[in-house]
This record gives structure tokens, sequence and C-alpha cells, in this order.
């Protein structure tokens, strides 16, 4: 905690009005990528239980409290909207337009984390109506999200979260790419040579299968 070093600095911090400027609210928000059953990039979003945006998809994430860092935001929210704790994220970008939301001014800062297929356990939870594991299709609409129960594209997502996940497939291939790096992103969650190699070569595929279309 910041003390103080005269008693006039002391004087001017216990008079001053905290509602003098406008304030943004500040949230967190979290890409979690995995692999699906044929070994193809895929990712989890939640679907929104209220407004704004009721009945859409978006990445899981939501306010931070004032006594907390961005980053215990993130994992807090995440484990709240999915039941997943634990996860080891990373942020990659932060997004201020001041109309993104519909609400009032939000600032998000967007994490990036991965988990493998066989140890991706969530659940909705707190304001999420369902959560759900969807593959990643690039297509001349821009970025597609499918599984057997659902298809839209990235235009139909809440918010300006079409454009953070273009952004975080960029970050991804940047983390993958740095040898180091891409080990502290994986973790203790990859367990062999052949495990961490085929999490590498199918991230690249898509991440190089988006490129093309930009």
């Amino acid at each position: 905690m910041y003390v103080p070093k005269t008693q006039e600095e002391a004087d001017f911090l216990n008079s001053y009005d905290p509602n003098r400027y406008e304030k943004p609210s500040v949230t967190a928000d979290v890409v979690i990528f995995t692999l699906n059953e044929e070994n193809e990039l895929a990712l989890l979003l939640i679907k929104r239980g209220g407004f704004p945006y009721k009945d859409c998809f978006a990445i899981p994430g939501g306010f931070v409290n004032m006594d907390e860092t961005v980053e215990e935001g993130a994992k807090r929210e995440l484990e709240e909207e999915t039941g997943m704790k634990g996860v080891p994220v990373f942020a990659f970008g932060t997004y201020s337009d001041p109309d993104r939301d519909p609400r009032m001014r939000v600032i998000t800062v967007a994490h990036l984390a991965f988990i493998p297929r066989e140890r991706l356990r969530f659940a909705a939870g707190d304001d999420a109506a369902d959560a759900k594991v969807f593959r990643i299709r690039m297509t001349e609409e821009g970025l597609s999200f499918e599984n057997g129960e659902y298809r839209f594209t990235e235009a139909e997502l809440a918010f300006d979260h079409g454009k953070v996940l273009r952004d975080a497939l960029c970050a991804l291939r940047r983390r993958v790419e740095r040898t180091t790096d891409a080990l502290e992103f994986f973790g203790s969650q990859i367990c062999t040579v052949f495990e961490l190699k085929k999490n590498f070569e199918a991230i690249l595929r898509a991440v190089n299968e988006y490129d093309s279309f930009r």
C-alpha cells in the first residue's frame, strides 16, 4: 500500500474526489483453445444468458473486481463461467473502442489459454446459459464456428469478439513458435514430446489456413 511522503500529500489524497472524472469499467476475457477429436484447432465459447447479446455466443469473461488484478479477474471469471480452475492465462491485447459495449464504456484485456481436449472439463455457470467447444473454419465470410449443434460466423458473436478471436489466432502462433514460450504456454498439460509436436502441428496448420484468407 502506498504511504504518503508528506502531510501535504496525505491531505491531498484525503481530499481527492475520485468522481471528478468519468471512469470506464474493465473486463477480462479468456480465449480457450483446444484440439477436437479430429485434431483440429477448436475453442470454447459460452452462450450468454442475459442482455446485451442474449443467446449469442461469446468469449468467457466478465468485470474485474476492485480488489483483484486483471489476470486474477480472468481466472475467476473463467472458473465462474466454465468451472475450470488453475488454468494458466496470458494477456495478448486490450480493446477500448468507446462503442464496443452498448451498456457503457468498457475496456477489456483479452487473455489466451490452451487446454488439451483430454483435460478439458467445463460446465456453464454464473451468467452463461451454455458452454460449447467449436471447431474453427476459415471462409470467405471470415471465421466460422461449428459443432454438431450450432454454426455461425464471427459477425454473430457478442461484442467485438470476432476481432478478439482473429487477434487470438495471431497471438497463439507467436506463443507456439517460440520454443521456450511454448513450453510455458502448454505447461505441465503436455506430457510427451510426441504430444507436444502433435499440438504444434495442429495449431500451426490452422493458423496457416487462417493466414491464407487474410
